[in-house]
């Protein structure tokens, strides 16, 4: 337990439980140091987060990697530069954009929900074939209900991408959840690009006091990342939008009753 400061809202104390201390944690294993390029694999909270953290620990372009328009206009709020993997093949922008190098550091936000590119350029150099296999072997039962929660069809997307994209001698860092069962990952490829990893499950308690000093000293307001609030009785509904991934629903807060 950690008590907050009667400055700290209750809109930004949500923020601070679990999706920023996890984004700091990203960004920290990242190892980022000044002026560092970043990229950061999937737009969701955490992601949204990692991308504040990169920039509060000093990196100099951040590249943001998703596929819906508003969470990649989100992070593009937040400052990031954004790639719709949908219309343009991530790894080939990011060299082209970093000189051909590729980024110093990757964060892989996504985990096993990924999702393969589906329409241009990385649709068709990618390995859909495999993909599928992964996704029936790592999900097989998936317990949808109509277009409610879809598994991701590439648990491996992100992963992949993100060590084709880092620079020699760079560093991935996992904050994206996977399963035990889970087993591809292109060692071979992160092997001979000397690439460093880190990753794990978060150690909230080490981080929130810190991000209790940036929110006071007025450095970031975790609050920006909230996208909607509901009343406790529209739980239900609210839970299905943002299953189904409605355009602006990111990060739900929901109200109880007074």
């Amino acid at each position: 337990m950690i008590k907050l400061p009667d400055e700290i809202s209750d809109d930004q104390a949500i923020a601070m439980s679990d999706i920023f201390p996890t984004g700091y944690f990203g960004a920290d294993a990242a190892e980022i140091k000044d002026g560092d390029s970043v990229a950061v694999f999937g737009c969701g909270a955490v992601g949204l987060f990692a991308i504040v953290s990169a920039k509060l620990l000093g990196a100099g372009r951040v590249f943001a990697i998703d596929s819906k328009q508003d969470r990649l206009d989100k992070a593009r709020e937040l400052g990031a530069e954004v790639i719709n993997y949908e219309r343009e093949d991530p790894v080939e922008t990011l060299k082209r954009l970093t000189g051909g190098i590729g980024t110093d550091r990757a964060i892989d936000a996504v985990g096993i929900d990924a999702q393969h590119a589906h329409h241009g350029e990385a649709a068709e150099s990618g390995d859909i074939q495999t993909q599928e296999q992964e996704a029936r072997s790592n999900a097989p039962d998936t317990n949808t209900s109509g277009d409610l929660w879809q598994p991701g069809d590439g648990p491996s997307q992100a992963l992949q991408w993100a060590v084709e994209g880092l620079a020699k001698a760079g560093t991935l860092s996992i904050i994206g959840v996977y399963p035990p069962q889970f087993r591809a990952f292109p060692i071979g490829a992160a092997m001979n690009k000397n690439l460093t990893l880190h990753m794990g499950n978060c150690p909230h308690r080490k981080y929130i006091p810190k991000l209790i000093e940036l929110t006071l000293a007025n450095k970031v307001d975790p609050a920006k990342i909230l996208t909607q609030s509901h009343k406790m009785p529209d739980a239900l509904q609210a839970f299905e939008a943002f299953d189904r991934r409605e355009n602006g629903w990111i990060k739900v807060e929901l109200l109880p009753q007074t």
